[in-house]
């Protein structure tokens, strides 16, 4: 069985060629929203349309967009975006733009080039979040979260985020106000809630979907209304990274509407276990480990999992969990990832070999990384010999989630 699966989006952004022996059991495990068409430019200038208004009158602007861990094509809706800024007199003096970075890696020029498109750096200077430094205190959170915010951002009086919709671990979705905590908020308000809180709340809020009720969600919310974000621009994408949904408006009103069609939008509807996983990585590739946790889901006991993540930057550069030295943390950092008891082997596909990032799959003796995926076939289907294996691959598995229509 041949099929085509995309990898790389911010770097060469291609189509692997993967072929699976004939007598494997194959399927392949669409999302729900994948038969919804992209959106073509007269649509974003549809949805932002109502920005005009609000724009009018206003000195000093500060547009927030996320970074290469996310698939925003923000480049997309620039050209209708600064269309609006001419249309309402403002001029190019008085905007920048703004990296939400939380506590992620800081970005290049070439990455704003790929993220935001030449035009926006030709005209207007575009800097990172500092999570450490320059940020501003607004009070605390009811559940004591500290309200200390990026001072650029805080400085403007129109603020407007552009992001993407999609499941997330322990908010529920993305989107809406976590363009702006964790964004741009400093590392010891993030600790505070990624560390305290999550592990207060962790049965109540933890799992992809728990957006109701989530006292995570809420406190995020509530450091977002403190130092308003005056508009949400959040796009919902399908397994290639497209387009196929734009949400415009008042942040809270942005994520009500979203949150109610995401379920069915990010769904893969499963109806066994499989002993093999090909999970891919696309949408979020620096964030693989989200595609095996999934594929963890759908495996058989003792199954094996081939996670695809061609991308030669490799996994993101994380302050708060990641790595940075053999016993080097960052401040809640888990550690190594350990293998879940079903799974029997871990291969991680990747031209690019990255010894930093392997943590987030296992450890050493867990993981096989790869080069050559033809030959990882190989290998799997001469281990699988006298035996037709039951085999799913997953378009993306860094956005896709899974629901079981019969229990296995």
């Amino acid at each position: 069985m041949k099929m085509e699966l995309w990898q790389d989006l911010w770097g060469r952004d291609y189509r692997l060629d993967l072929e699976l022996p004939e007598r494997w059991d194959v399927s392949v495990l669409s999302m729900e929203g994948d038969g919804k068409a992209p959106l073509v430019a007269e649509e974003y200038r549809k949805a932002l349309a109502p920005l005009e208004a609000m724009m009018r009158g206003r000195k000093e602007v500060c547009i927030l967009f996320d970074d290469l861990s996310r698939p925003t094509r923000a480049y997309a809706v620039m050209p209708s975006l600064l269309d609006l800024f001419e249309r309402s007199g403002i001029r190019d003096e008085q905007v920048r733009f703004l990296c939400s970075l939380g506590t992620h890696g800081p970005l290049g020029n070439t990455a704003f080039r790929k993220k935001l498109g030449v035009d926006v750096l030709e005209r207007f200077p575009v800097y990172n979040h500092n999570p450490y430094e320059n940020c501003v205190d607004f009070g605390r959170t009811a559940l004591g979260t500290p309200i200390l915010v990026n001072k650029e951002y805080a400085a403007c009086d129109l603020r407007i985020g552009i992001g993407s919709f999609l499941p997330h671990s322990f908010c529920g979705y993305g989107g809406g106000y976590k363009i702006v905590m964790p964004g741009v908020a400093h590392i010891d308000a993030i600790t505070h809630h990624h560390g305290k809180l999550l592990k207060e709340n962790w049965g109540e809020v933890y799992g992809i979907g728990k957006y109701r009720k989530n006292v995570l969600l809420d406190d995020l919310r509530e450091f977002g209304r403190r130092v308003p974000l005056d508009a949400k621009i959040d796009f919902m994408v399908n397994s290639a990274a497209e387009a196929v949904g734009l949400f415009v408006g008042d942040p809270d009103d942005v994520y009500a509407a979203q949150a109610d069609l995401a379920a069915g939008h990010y769904e893969t509807r499963v109806s066994a276990r499989a002993d093999i996983v090909i999970a891919n990585a696309y949408a979020k590739a620096n964030e693989a480990m989200i595609a095996l946790s999934l594929a963890e889901e759908m495996l058989k006991d003792g199954g094996d999992i081939l996670v695809l993540c061609d991308v030669d930057d490799g996994q993101a550069i994380h302050y708060l969990l990641g790595r940075f030295g053999r016993d080097s943390w960052g401040r809640l950092a888990f550690g190594e990832r350990q293998k879940a008891a079903a799974v029997r082997r871990i291969f991680v596909y990747s031209r690019f070999k990255d010894h930093q990032g392997r943590c987030w799959f296992g450890r050493e003796d867990d993981v096989t990384w790869c080069n050559d995926i033809h030959g990882l076939i190989r290998d799997l289907d001469a281990d699988y010999a006298g035996r037709s294996p039951t085999v799913f691959v997953i378009p993306d598995g860094t956005i896709q989630t899974a629901r079981f229509v019969d229990k296995p």
